[in-house]
């Protein structure tokens, strides 16, 4: 992403979310409300005027798999929580609204946002336009990951490595260069036991047929038009024996099969997951 510029990813992400709310039918996989106050007036209108382009078949395998992920994050949140976790770090936080909505289990916990600083700053703004009450226990850490030590920023914002985390890491992985990656994962390995990582990730060309390795170079296309090419890719066995050898002690791989059970089975919209980008979960 180009210094200057705020992620043109992170406001499609929320506009997304705030779709499913409105096109998407019941029961609604994530409940998100405040997405539509970040995105400001004439939402409606311009869903209305977008519908065609929205109810294509990739523009709802995107959208499944952006609502899918932040559900799966809050419900590992929640059992994260019984374990004893008592912070909450969200990477990349991007438009994410969930430590602003009532009732969400963020509201217990230490919470940091941590995103590059012009998409931290757009952020504000638009969560001041809205009138959005910036909770008390919640702070902002600027960061890029591709420059910072995310452990010195996070222990000046007044984070606690001695005391159990739940880190979300949602579309941000494959933006990174490999050895960015490795460092995130290292020290959230090395984080107090029980702390917990829940990151997405794109698969490699070995894990993909002809026809999933023609989707993601078109996509990887579209995101290069914004400045924000695709660096880092995983299969999914040797991704976990990497979390493995940095120090987690478990890791579980939510694959598409498993999330399609999940979250989308019997459902009476047309919500379905795209194959190519898969969730996985690592704990201390």
């Amino acid at each position: 992403m180009e210094d200057g510029r705020h992620s043109y990813m992170a406001e499609s992400s929320a506009y997304l979310r705030a779709v499913h709310m409105v096109l998407d039918g019941e029961p609604k996989i994530l409940n998100d409300p405040l997405a539509a106050k970040l995105l400001g007036p004439g939402l409606d209108a311009k869903i209305a005027a977008d519908q065609e382009r929205l109810t294509s078949k990739p523009l709802i395998k995107a959208r499944a798999l952006i609502i899918m992920r932040s559900r799966y994050v809050e419900d590992e949140l929640l059992a994260a929580i019984d374990r004893g976790v008592t912070q909450y770090v969200i990477l990349g936080a991007g438009l994410d609204t969930s430590p602003y909505m009532s009732g969400h289990p963020a509201e217990k916990l230490r919470t940091y946002e941590v995103d590059h600083p012009d998409t931290q700053k757009l952020k504000l703004e638009r969560l001041a336009e809205a009138g959005v009450q910036m909770p008390e226990n919640l702070r902002h850490v600027p960061v890029d990951f591709e420059r910072e030590s995310l452990a010195e920023v996070l222990a000046g914002a007044g984070f606690d490595p001695n005391q159990p985390a739940f880190f979300s890491w949602l579309g941000v992985s494959y933006y990174l260069r490999l050895e960015s990656v490795l460092d995130v994962f290292k020290y959230v390995a090395s984080v107090a036991p029980s702390s917990q990582l829940v990151f997405d990730f794109v698969m490699a060309d070995s894990a993909l047929g002809e026809a999933e390795r023609k989707a993601i170079a078109r996509i990887t296309a579209f995101v290069e038009k914004y400045s924000e090419p695709w660096f880092s890719r995983f299969e999914p066995q040797e991704l976990q024996d990497t979390l493995h050898s940095v120090g987690f002690s478990d890791t579980f791989y939510l694959s598409w099969e498993r999330a399609t059970e999940r979250y989308f089975k019997d459902r009476s919209d047309e919500l379905h997951l795209d194959f190519t980008t898969q969730i996985m979960s690592a704990i201390v």
